[in-house]
């Protein structure tokens, strides 16, 4: 089953499909790349990656490799020591300035070239090699995988870097370098050349978004404050002269470089990355920008979108298996239900749901690959659009593979655009009513008929369990009642009246929470129980059951089943050890809940 979230990458790549710019051309090893070339990556904090395009196809690095060298110069020096060196205000000037800030007389930034060859020279080692191979480890250590250098982008940028080369030698001129500006400017320049895929920048700017945790190797990168100060830094001053316009309109902290490459960093949430060798006049990809626009709109990607976020919106997740129905059933569906319960599945959601969270709930469902789904959205305080969206776009995958997916959603946070029509999904307000729906469909997709409501009254352990002799009495005592909708059956406080079984119709037990809220605890249908759990409370009813349609119950009452233990005692202890029956698998079945729900 194809995650809606591919679905949807997919689709945006064919709309944004600009031919706008053209290659890099100063760097002649650059001015060879297919302009056409493509790749769109997308990495989860908890180290997932979508791809679209050639996502694999290599790259030079260019000048996306400076936040991360930023990074290392930050660990190896610290931040005073760091700040001595190189500033971290936006400077408005294109990355190839020749400038320092009249002020400090520092370069305004590490994103601009002069700081980023500044910063690289804050790389601790004893030589330019040296140096070198632990940037390479460095950035193959954000990646994943071990790196290596394009030797032919090397050579041809080494060779044309006049500008970058008046850069150094500038900034030995005023003490910024101290050593051979050569050698500074050398590893710079190979920095630049390390080759890597879209795929790399995703997961390297993933781990950014992961607090300095690489998702995949789950090795630490680098301190959460060395992060904060990347980031903050790569929003301010990372798209150069154009960052305003980007911090407005993507809202993430990013990095461009002129091979083609962009990553975005989403923190919490995701690690974006875009290649596309055509650049605007910037020098940053102009399809990555329009690509990266259009995700940030679409999925709620700005970082200044108010939204608060949980550790993971998938609270918990099992099999119908795990949920003890109310209700029996005939041994015949129950072993059916047996074999293929776990092909049904629960999610439970919670929290403010982003795009990130609906993702992780989506690859779970995609991960299990279920016949059948119950989401379960209770607890969920907030959805966005873009998660919104990325559900329903569950629904439609789900269907496309012949699955089937119910939702339960008291609170209309996940309102079905298809509702009123053949198109609607079940929806249900209490998970029992799902999970009954969810054994029909079990049995329907196993060709098992639905069982009549007679049949499951039948099945009730107070009538099931006894003896054809017990059975007798209590049918000659039990007694048929009707109940119209919307009529309160049993009230929250009454004393026992007796065991009810539902023949027909639905009721449902409710019960005021602190506030005086009414919270509604579960719908009872044809083949369920209420009334006796009050013999537990000492005789008093601790719900008020009402009735959602016309209601029909047998009722055995209290007066009753005090005949029956009076008159006839046999009779009685097997009553009473039916119902003690029946309640402990209700209490299993709580503790199964509460087990799952945490």
């Amino acid at each position: 089953m194809r995650s809606p979230v591919q679905n949807y990458l997919e689709s945006i790549v064919e709309q944004c499909s600009g031919t706008e710019g053209e290659v890099a051309s100063y760097i002649p090893e650059l001015a060879q790349a297919d302009p056409d070339r493509f790749g769109l990556a997308l990495a989860t904090v908890d180290g997932h990656v979508y791809t679209v395009g050639q996502a694999e196809t290599c790259f030079s690095i260019q000048s996306i490799s400076k936040p991360f060298t930023y990074a290392l110069a930050l660990a190896d020096q610290g931040f005073e020591r760091v700040a001595e060196k190189v500033d971290v205000e936006p400077s408005g000037e294109a990355f190839n300035e020749i400038s320092l800030a009249s002020r400090t007389g520092r370069p305004p930034n590490p994103m601009i070239n002069a700081g980023a060859i500044t910063a690289a020279s804050l790389v601790a080692g004893d030589s330019t090699d040296h140096r070198f191979g632990r940037v390479l480890e460095w950035l193959g250590g954000f990646a994943g995988r071990e790196l290596e250098l394009d030797e032919k982008v090397y050579t041809s940028e080494l060779t044309t870097a006049h500008r970058n080369r008046a850069i150094a030698h500038m900034l030995r001129e005023f003490d910024i370098l101290h050593d051979d500006p050569e050698e500074k400017l050398d590893l710079y320049v190979r920095q630049c050349a390390v080759s890597v895929n879209t795929r790399d920048l995703a997961i390297m700017a993933a781990t950014l978004a992961n607090g300095g945790v690489q998702p995949v190797t789950e090795k630490r990168m680098l301190e959460p404050a060395y992060v904060e100060r990347v980031l903050s830094v790569m929003a301010t001053c990372g798209m150069y002269d154009a960052a305003g316009d980007w911090i407005s309109a993507v809202g993430m902290p990013a990095k461009s470089g002129v091979s083609g490459g962009i990553i975005a960093v989403l923190p919490g949430q995701v690690g974006l990355a875009v290649f596309s060798p055509r650049l605007d006049s910037h020098g940053t990809s102009a399809r990555g920008v329009q690509v990266c626009e259009r995700m940030s709109s679409d999925m709620d990607m700005h970082l200044m979108h108010v939204g608060r976020m949980s550790n993971t919106a998938v609270r918990s997740r099992y099999p119908l298996s795990q949920v003890s129905p109310r209700r029996s059933r005939p041994e015949a569906d129950q072993s059916v239900l047996d074999e293929h319960a776990e092909r049904a599945m629960v999610y439970e959601l919670h929290g403010d749901l982003l795009f990130a969270g609906a993702e992780h709930a989506v690859r779970s469902v995609v991960d299990d690959a279920p016949d059948v789904v119950i989401l379960d959205v209770r607890k969920v305080d907030d959805m966005a659009d873009v998660a919104r969206a990325t559900l329903l776009g569950l629904r439609t995958m789900l269907r496309e593979v012949d699955a089937a997916m119910a939702v339960v959603d008291p609170q209309g946070v996940l309102p079905d655009p298809d509702a009123g029509t053949e198109q609607a999904s079940p929806y249900f307000d209490d998970l029992d009513s799902a999970v009954r729906w969810c054994e029909g469909e079990v049995l329907r997709r196993h060709g098992r008929e639905p069982t009549d409501e007679r049949t499951l009254v039948n099945e009730h352990p107070l009538l099931r369990d006894l003896s054809d002799t017990a059975r007798e009495v209590v049918d000659e005592l039990m007694e048929e009642l009707h109940f119209p909708a919307d009529e309160v059956v049993l009230e929250l406080g009454d004393g026992f009246s007796g065991v009810h079984v539902i023949v027909e119709g639905a009721a449902i037990a409710t019960i005021q929470d602190r506030s005086g809220r009414t919270v509604r605890l579960v719908t009872m249908n044809p083949g369920t129980s209420f009334g006796e759990l009050a013999l537990g409370t000492n005789g008093v009813q601790d719900t008020t059951v009402r009735t959602v349609s016309d209601l029909t119950v047998l009722r055995l009452s209290a007066e009753a089943i005090n005949k029956i233990t009076a008159e006839q005692p046999q009779v009685a202890l097997e009553m009473w050890r039916a119902m003690a029956r029946d309640a402990y698998r209700v209490a299993e079945r709580a503790l199964r809940s509460s087990a799952t729900f945490g």
